[in-house]
């Protein structure tokens, strides 16, 4: 590493004085500027020994001639220590500001390909609206009610008519579910049938439904406790064990 020189004054304009001259009156280099803090600045130069001190030399006398009082002090390391490149000099920073135009295109790219897939999005959204739409039409038209759930597509059942095969719909207050309606939705559609239907309720009304049974699988606390998955359970082995009789 060759000779370093520091200056340290008072004021910015002061240290840009004292570095044009250096560089102007020797062969050096300026390493780096550094604000200490309290407008103390430090410029430091390189090169051989003898252009570092007669660089020094000449900013210290340049400082003076603006303010003797500007020159806080300066000093001449004639051999530095290797390491000491470790604390001055241009940092690793400048290298990875190379690399930011390279991530920029990465972000475009990657912004593009978002919006390429939002809109391929779209796309398959406003084809399966069609479909729906196209389904739709060749059900039979159903007034719900607000607080009425419609029972799903699985329960979406062919009526023939005139002009082919027709959907309808069949539609189930879900609340007003007693244990009459299991019994006949069991009898008429099986406890497959029964089961799904008994699925679509929430667990409060499972076993308020529970305690209408006055032979229930359970009873009592056990059904307050009991969770949903265990409600249905429950209600399917006692429609199964009912119907063996």
């Amino acid at each position: 590493m060759q000779a370093i020189g520091l200056i340290e004054t008072k004021g910015l304009i002061t240290a840009i004085e004292a570095a044009d001259i250096m560089l102007k009156s020797s062969d050096v280099s300026i390493v780096e500027k550094t604000y200490v803090g309290g407008g103390l600045v430090i410029v430091i130069v390189t090169g051989d020994v003898g252009s570092v001190k007669a660089a020094i030399e000449a900013g210290s006398a340049a400082v003076k001639r603006i303010n003797p009082e500007y020159l806080i002090s300066d000093h001449i390391m004639p051999r530095p220590s290797e390491e000491l490149k470790t604390i001055i000099g241009p940092k690793v920073t400048v290298e990875v500001l190379k690399v930011s135009p390279c991530n920029e295109d990465v972000i475009e790219v990657e912004s593009i390909q978002k919006e390429e897939v939002q809109s391929t999005k779209v796309a398959e959204s406003e084809v399966k609206y069609r479909e729906v739409q196209a389904i739709a039409s060749q059900l039979e038209y159903i007034e719900v009610q607000s607080e009425k759930e419609v029972l799903k597509v699985e329960d979406v059942e062919p009526v023939k008519g005139l002009a082919g095969t027709k959907q309808q719909v069949k539609e189930m207050d879900l609340d007003k579910l007693h244990k009459s309606n299991i019994d006949k939705l069991v009898s008429e559609d099986g406890i497959q049938k029964a089961v799904l239907t008994l699925d679509k309720l929430k667990v409060v009304k499972l076993r308020n439904l529970a305690r209408e049974y006055e032979d229930f699988v359970i009873t009592g606390r056990t059904i307050s406790k009991a969770d949903k998955k265990i409600l249905i359970s429950k209600f399917k082995a006692y429609y199964e064990k009912n119907s063996k009789i």
